[in-house]
C-alpha cells in the first residue's frame, strides 16, 4: 500500500493549543482537521511549533520553538543534553508533581483504552521511587555512542544524529569516568556504578542503523530489535571496574555482570522489592508455606524479598538470561532447579516454555497461590497472561515498565474475571515521559 503524501508540512510553523498528553510523552495538538504531537509542549499552552516528521498522514510531529502563553507547570530544563535536542530528558520543562500527574493520566488511560479496564477514579497516582526526589544523578547504568571523533554522546530525538552535551541522568560520577576516558569512533560505551562505589566501564562496536519503519513507531521498534539482536552477539571489552558489579537490597548482595539487568534509578531496586513482598504478604487467605513463582524474575530480586517477609515460602524463579540466573542462586543459595537453597528453586527457560512444560512430568511445578511477573518492555503477551488466568491462582502481582504492554497484560486477567486491586505507577525515570506501572489482581471470587 503506498504512503499517501498529498499533505506534507514538513519545516512549517504553526501556532497550537496544547491538549493532554499521549502516550510516548509528546502531546497532542490539533490543526486543520489533524493531529500534532508535540514535543516540549505541557496541556494548555500556546505554542509556536515546527513541524519536523510528517509521514502525510491524519497526523505529524513538531517540536515547541517557543511558548506563546506558558503554563504554570512549566519551569526551566535542567538537562543541556535534551536542550540541544536529545531524546533523553524530554519532561525537565516540567515541574515534578505535575509531570507525575501526567504520567498518572497516561497509565490510566492506556489502561483504559487498550486493556478495557473501567477504573473507578481518574488519573492513577504515581509514587517516586523510594521516596527519593531526586531529579538528576540518579542514575546508575546509562549508555553512549561515540562519533567520528571519539566522543560519547546520546541520540537526537527522533535521529542517529549524536549530541555531546551531558545528560543530566547519570550519577556524576559516571559522567566524569566517561568523558575522562578515550575510545575509538563507532563505540557503544556503558557506564555502571555498582552499590559499592565502583565505577564500570565498558565499550564495543556500535549497533548500526536499523531499518527505517513507516513511521516512528516501526523505527524505534526495529531499533530495539536491532539492538538485542547485538546485544545477544558481541561482547563488552571491560575498561575500568572490573567485569562483576556488586548490587545491594535489603542485606542481600547480588553479583552480576555490567550489562546484566537491574534496575537503573538508584533507588528503584528496592522500592520495587518493598512493593512486591508488600502485595505478595497480603494476598487473601495466604498460607504459611505458599507456592509462588516470580516469572522474568531476573537475579532474583523480588524472591529474596518474599522470603524474607514469608519464610516458609516456596519460591520458583523463571528467568532466561543465563548471567542473571546464575546471580540469583549464588544469592539466594542451592543449585539450578533442584528446589533446594532455602525454598528458592531457579529455572533457566523462557517463560512461554515454562508454562507449556509445567505439567511434564506433572506435580514437578505445583499450582502457585501467588504470581509475580516482570516482563520486558514488549510485556508477557496474550497467550502468556491467558495461561497464567488458568493456573488457580489466587493473587497475580504484575511489574510493567511499559503502559501499554501492561494494560494489555492485565486486560486478558480482567476479561477473564479478575479483579484489579491496585494500580499505580512509579516514576523511576525523573525527568522523562516514562512511567512504570505496578498492578495487583485477585482472581474470580477471591477479593
Amino acid at each position: 500500500m503506498t504512503q499517501d503524501r498529498a499533505t506534507d508540512w514538513t519545516g512549517r510553523v504553526v501556532r497550537l493549543r496544547m491538549e493532554g498528553p499521549a502516550h510516548g510523552g509528546e502531546f497532542v495538538a490539533r490543526h486543520e482537521g489533524r493531529v500534532v504531537f508535540c514535543r516540549g509542549g505541557i496541556t494548555g499552552e500556546l505554542v509556536d511549533v515546527l513541524i519536523d516528521d510528517d509521514p502525510g498522514r491524519a497526523f505529524c510531529r513538531g517540536t515547541v520553538q517557543a511558548v506563546v502563553e506558558a503554563s504554570s507547570d512549566r519551569v526551566v530544563p535542567t538537562c543541556p543534553a535534551a536542550a540541544a535536542g536529545a531524546g533523553c530528558c524530554d519532561w525537565t520543562h516540567i515541574a515534578s508533581d505535575a509531570a507525575r500527574g501526567f504520567a498518572g493520566r497516561i497509565l490510566a488511560e492506556q489502561v483504559s483504552r487498550i486493556g478495557r479496564v473501567e477504573l473507578r477514579e481518574g488519573p492513577v497516582r504515581v509514587e517516586v521511587p523510594g521516596a527519593d526526589p531526586a531529579t538528576s544523578g540518579w542514575r546508575t547504568a546509562a549508555r553512549w555512542v561515540t562519533g567520528p571523533d571519539g566522543v560519547p554522546g546520546v541520540r537526537r530525538a527522533r535521529s542517529r544524529e549524536l549530541v555531546t552535551e551531558p545528560c543530566v541522568q547519570p550519577d556524576p560520577r559516571l559522567r566524569d569516568a566517561v568523558a575522562a576516558a578515550t575510545f575509538a569512533p563507532g563505540r557503544e560505551v556503558l557506564g555502571v556504578l555498582g552499590d559499592d562505589g565502583t565505577v564500570h566501564i565498558a565499550h564495543r562496536p556500535a549497533v548500526g542503523d536499523a531499518p527505517r519503519g513507516r513511521g516512528g513507531r516501526s523505527r524505534r521498534s526495529s531499533a530495539t530489535r536491532a539492538r538485542a539482536r547485538h546485544s545477544r552477539a558481541v561482547g563488552w571489552e571491560i575498561v575500568a571496574g572490573g567485569p562483576t558489579v556488586v548490587r545491594r537490597v535489603g542485606g542481600h548482595e547480588w553479583r552480576l555482570p555490567p550489562d546484566a539487568f537491574w534496575q537503573a534509578h538508584r533507588s528503584a531496586a528496592s522500592h520495587y522489592s518493598h512493593e512486591v513482598r508488600t502485595a505478595v504478604t497480603r494476598t487473601p487467605d495466604l498460607t504459611d508455606i505458599p507456592e509462588i513463582w516470580d516469572l522474568y524474575g531476573g537475579a532474583g530480586l523480588f524472591a529474596a524479598g518474599v522470603r524474607d517477609a514469608i519464610p516458609g515460602a516456596r519460591v520458583t524463579v523463571v528467568e532466561a538470561a543465563t548471567a542473571s540466573l546464575h546471580a540469583a542462586t549464588d544469592t539466594l543459595g542451592g543449585a539450578p532447579g533442584d528446589g533446594s537453597g532455602g525454598g528458592v528453586r531457579t529455572l533457566r527457560s523462557r517463560v512461554e516454555t515454562f508454562l507449556e512444560d509445567r505439567d511434564d512430568p506433572p506435580g514437578v511445578h505445583p499450582d502457585p497461590q501467588v504470581i509475580i511477573l516482570d516482563p520486558p518492555r514488549g510485556g508477557a503477551g496474550i497467550p502468556v497472561m491467558r495461561r497464567l488466568a488458568a493456573t488457580g491462582a489466587s493473587r497475580i502481582v504484575h511489574v510493567g515498565c511499559d503502559p501499554a504492554s501492561l494494560a494489555r497484560d492485565i486486560g486478558v486477567l480482567v476479561a477473564a474475571g479478575w479483579t484489579l486491586t491496585d494500580l499505580h505507577g512509579v516514576a523511576a525515570f525523573p525527568g522523562t515521559h516514562h512511567v512504570e506501572g505496578i498492578t495487583v489482581l485477585d482472581s474470580p471470587g477471591r477479593s
